[in-house]
């Protein structure tokens, strides 16, 4: 069947990415379909989609996929091109980080994380960009961390940075079928992966946050929306970090 708008979101059922398939489902219409997909937790995804109105959830299709893995991920591809005849807009969201020391990294580790942050949605994308509509939205998740170096995580800022590249390197890709390429790069974000940091942290990065405050993944989610509905940004990293640093 072939659906009006088809929506792909990974890591979409808690922060940033929560909130984003609820901006899209807040602006959807009957036929439109999101996917969403998670990694683990089963029980928060289906409480997501459960706490949805009906006709939100007639929308979602919810696939588990763990997006570290290759084998996972194609079949995640696979589900989204048996039930639907295309993509118009690709969210790859789906990230995990670090805050071991350098000197205590494995292998294993960084692997997995390199994986998951940028091989795995390198390789999605190939797949899918066979079946994305002309004048499709491609939007990576990248982090300023990925532009200024932070000190609590050398592998998620490297990742992250590679995917800012990635997203102007794809530009050309895309060309031929002007779907365009873009990358929003967040700084702290009020999400779940902040809630065992101490007062004494947020004070000190607060300080060096013009607005004082961690962002909401409101204001993420809005962005991203903007982006997708945005006809000339192409090849962009989006800033969105409450001035960081500018002190």
């Amino acid at each position: 069947m072939d659906r009006k708008r088809v929506s792909v979101i990974t890591a979409g059922t808690s922060g940033i990415g929560r909130g984003i398939v609820e901006k899209i489902l807040e602006n959807s219409a009957e036929g439109d379909l999101v996917f969403v997909n998670y990694a683990h937790n089963e029980e928060r995804a289906r409480a997501f989609v459960e706490g949805m109105p009906e006709k939100w959830q007639e929308r979602v299709a919810l696939v588990k996929a763990d997006m570290s893995s290759y084998e996972d991920m194609m079949g995640f591809v696979q589900v989204i091109k048996d039930n639907a005849g295309h993509v118009d807009w690709l969210v790859c969201n789906a990230g995990i980080s670090t805050y071991a020391k350098y000197e205590d990294y494995t292998f294993e580790e960084w692997t997995k994380i390199v994986n998951t942050n940028l091989s795995i949605p390198v390789f999605m994308v190939k797949e899918l960009r066979p079946i994305m509509k002309e004048g499709g939205k491609v939007l990576f998740m990248g982090s300023y961390a990925g532009v200024q170096a932070y000190s609590s995580s050398l592998v998620y800022g490297v990742t992250k940075a590679a995917v800012h590249f990635l997203t102007k390197s794809l530009v050309k890709e895309f060309e031929p079928k002007g779907i365009t390429v873009n990358a929003i790069a967040p700084g702290f974000i009020q999400t779940t992966w902040h809630e065992n940091r101490s007062r004494e942290s947020y004070d000190r990065i607060n300080k060096k946050i013009a607005l004082h405050r961690f962002g909401e993944v409101k204001d993420v989610a809005d962005l991203a929306y903007c982006i997708l509905t945005n006809g000339y940004m192409n090849g962009s990293i989006v800033d969105i970090h409450g001035g960081y640093d500018y002190f």
